[in-house]
């Protein structure tokens, strides 16, 4: 198991990992949060995170993904239903 992965397996099974619940949020509301959001966690030195945009039309979840696309410090994502994990740089 590569280090990625591994710290994916460990955000998955609980390990305790900076959250942010976007549940309620249009999707501009969602990205001012995200941007706060992953500032925090690259000042912190965070190795990994948790965004949670739960289900519904799927909107949210595609305005989410595709920001993510733009952080440098984002070295990978997974999408596990409702919510995504993230390692950092």
């Amino acid at each position: 198991m590569d280090k990625n992965s591994a710290k994916f397996f460990a955000a998955e099974i609980g390990a305790k990992i900076p959250t942010l619940d976007l549940h309620g949020f249009y999707p501009d509301q969602a990205l001012e949060k995200l941007d706060v959001f992953i500032y925090q966690c690259v000042q912190d030195r965070e190795e990994t995170a948790r965004i949670i945009y739960g289900g519904g039309t799927g909107k949210l979840r595609d305005s989410v993904l595709g920001a993510l696309k733009k952080y440098p410090a984002i070295v990978d994502y997974q999408d596990v239903g409702g919510s995504c994990l993230l390692i950092i740089k």
